[in-house]
């Protein structure tokens, strides 16, 4: 009889696959729920026993020793370039990384893995980012007022909370702020309806070009299990890591031969095949460690942490092999 296992995620296409019983698990009964917001800790939710979590605030609880309870695998549900994340108004003069030098610029989350990597985007162009002045307040009216949004790491200078939560989008035309960072585009923005473009028109080719720097897509959501579950079934781990990972890879050879999402899906799935490595999302410590170290020490130069963290100390375990 299979294990169960409850598993809380987004909805993200891969996953189709494994929904549809296309792929499945002889030895995991996966029980999987949607979620609309990632749960903070699984270890204390009684209704999962994995879940996706955020890569940056899974680092936090290790510098801050508060993880117990939680295994955390290099398997890096959601991953993305960030060039296209950075955005302005249509008759802004900004048109690359360069020019958001002392500029003002807006987003929704201070300590987001996204956000992380987007600033270390600014800091690879040499951007100082100490110079630049951060406001914090919600992308649009539709979404939710958070009145200590990033309140950790205000500091009455160059990082503050617009305390009435006036949208981005909204500082963005009354020229309040430059630029904005945005992880999830409004409704509207890809119609053309906002008024708005990514600085990087061609974000595209500085995505590339920044994978061919490097050798990775920025991971920014991982998969974290309760410790108990893991303790009581160590094999479970790799089995439903290799699960999932065998859903992800059947959704996209199906996308490669509809190519129907959109109508030109099929050329950007050429340009995956042909300008990404084969295994540039494979999961497992490995072939994750260069990227992980990269985002720990990006979070500690940004202060985000107190300590200079690892992959090492994030993953101490390969389920991999």
């Amino acid at each position: 009889m299979a294990l169960q296992l409850r598993l809380k995620v987004r909805d993200w296409d891969f996953w189709t696959p494994l929904l549809l019983g296309d792929v499945k698990s002889e030895k995991l009964d996966i029980q999987t729920t949607r979620v609309s917001s990632l749960i903070d800790n699984v270890a204390e939710d009684p209704e999962a026993d994995a879940a996706e979590m955020s890569l940056s605030r899974y680092n936090l609880r290790i510098d801050q020793n508060k993880a117990q309870g939680i295994v955390a695998v290099p398997f890096f549900i959601m991953r993305g370039f960030r060039t296209r994340n950075i955005v302005t108004t249509n008759g802004s003069p900004l048109e690359r990384i360069e020019d958001l030098e002392g500029k003002t610029i807006g987003l929704s989350g201070w300590q987001d893995s996204g956000n992380t990597w987007t600033r270390a985007l600014l800091r690879r162009a040499g951007v100082d980012c100490d110079k630049i002045n951060w406001v914090l307040s919600r992308c649009t009216a539709k979404d939710k007022v958070e009145p200590n949004r990033g309140k950790d790491f205000w500091n009455g200078a160059n990082i503050t909370h617009e305390e009435n939560e006036v949208p981005l989008v909204d500082m963005l035309h009354s020229g309040r702020i430059d630029a904005m960072f945005q992880a999830f585009m409004p409704q509207g923005y890809c119609e053309g309806k906002l008024g708005l473009r990514p600085v990087v028109r061609d974000f595209k080719a500085h995505e590339i070009a920044y994978f061919r720097e490097t050798g990775y897509v920025p991971g920014i959501h991982i998969l974290a299990l309760k410790e108990s579950f893991v303790r009581a079934n160590p094999w479970a781990v790799k089995e439903l890591c290799e699960t999932l990972d065998a859903s992800r890879k059947l959704w996209r050879e199906k996308r490669r031969r509809y190519a129907e999402t959109t109508p030109w899906v099929l050329q950007d799935l050429i340009d995956e095949g042909t300008q990404l490595s084969p295994d540039y999302d494979a999961w497992g410590f490995e072939a994750n460690e260069r990227m992980v170290d990269d985002f720990c020490r990006e979070a500690y130069e940004q202060h985000l942490t107190e300590h200079l963290n690892t992959a090492r100390k994030l993953f101490p375990e390969d389920f991999a092999k």
